[in-house]
């Protein structure tokens, strides 16, 4: 069985998960394109922001920094 590659936000929630708290966006952005070996120049970064705006796992804590919402996990019944 072929795994799904991972998107930037998968890494945002393993980010999050092992910090257990929240993080100023752009570190936590810093951090997933080095985990994803990309480059960290201005467009990939803005790209990496976009992703993690539309994935609703993620949630703005406001003053620029970002949480992992557990209560947002579905499970199955």
């Amino acid at each position: 069985m072929q795994q799904r590659k991972r998107s930037e936000a998968d890494w945002a929630v393993e980010i999050l998960l092992e910090k257990k708290e929240p993080i100023y966006y752009l570190e936590l952005i810093k951090e997933i394109s080095t985990r994803m070996g990309r480059s960290q120049d201005e467009q990939a970064l803005t790209s990496i922001y976009t992703r993690l705006n539309l994935d609703n796992r993620l949630v703005y804590q406001g003053d620029g920094f970002w949480f992992y919402d557990t209560n947002r996990i579905l499970t199955e019944e």
